[in-house]
């Protein structure tokens, strides 16, 4: 298949995963919204509501960046690219879809295999696209190093809404304890991630999912501060996320993903 067709096809997918998100987040899969699943489910490193809105960022930067490779189709980054990322893309979408009506249908252990499965195909295209970074090229790196950061927080958080779903919250250890490993661990692991993928940006949507994680055990509507040492550890995560930002950037020579090739071409 011509990358042309690849590239309008890679837009078709997005245009199906974006409908049917719109309909779970309306609550038309089995009359139940993600929030309203969630909230059957609530832990104590959900983040609070305004948190999500990153969405709409992270589906504005899709939407430009299928356009941008359907534009720029014959560009030699841009047919690394669509050779490169289409098919985990597609895969990403899948699992996208999937998982919405499996969380809708309050299928939490389905769920929790299917948002895992999500977050792989997402990394992989983090790694491919490390693998064919030419110059300062900044869209589909900024797109994918979001989009798989918050991935990554919606998978630890649908793992401890599993927990709370098979009454596993508070064995052996306390609630507040058990979220407190959670945190650790995330950030190690982000660390970890870190290391293959290079993506500068990837740490800053954990940064923002704790820092959301931090209002809702403060807010009336939350915890309404109960957990002051859960508190301070996701002030302590999000530090610990933004200076590994910060460090990639720099080892990064100050761009998204490390060069291969003196090329300043941007976009």
């Amino acid at each position: 298949m011509d990358r042309t067709k690849k590239a309008w096809i890679n837009g078709l997918f997005l245009i199906i995963t974006l409908f049917i998100n719109t309909l779970g987040a309306l609550g038309i899969v089995n009359g139940l919204s993600q929030k309203e699943v969630s909230d059957m489910y609530l832990t104590l490193i959900t983040p609070a509501p305004s948190a999500f809105r990153i969405w709409s960022v992270i589906y504005s930067l899709l939407i430009l960046s299928i356009i941008v490779m359907i534009i720029k189709k014959d560009d030699s980054y841009y047919k690394n690219a669509i050779d490169n990322i289409t098919a985990p893309f597609r895969i990403s979408c899948i699992f996208n879809i999937a998982w919405i009506v499996a969380f809708s249908y309050v299928q939490i252990e389905l769920s929790a295999l299917l948002i895992l499965g999500f977050l792989i195909s997402l990394l992989f295209i983090c790694i491919k696209l490390k693998e064919i970074q030419l110059g300062k090229r900044f869209l589909l790196p900024l797109t994918f190093g979001f989009y798989t950061g918050w991935l990554f927080i919606a998978t630890v958080v649908n793992i401890s809404a599993l927990l709370v779903k098979l009454k596993l919250d508070s064995f052996v250890l306390t609630n507040e304890t058990w979220a407190i490993v959670m945190l650790v661990v995330a950030v190690i692991l982000v660390f970890v991630a870190l290391s293959k993928i290079r993506n500068a940006v990837f740490p800053l949507p954990v940064a923002w999912a704790y820092w959301g994680i931090y209002q809702f055990l403060k807010a009336s509507e939350g915890f309404k501060g109960e957990f002051a040492l859960l508190e301070n550890v996701a002030l302590v995560g999000i530090i610990f996320l933004v200076v590994m930002a910060a460090i990639q950037l720099y080892q990064n020579k100050f761009n998204l993903l490390p060069n291969k090739y003196d090329n300043n071409r941007m976009v």
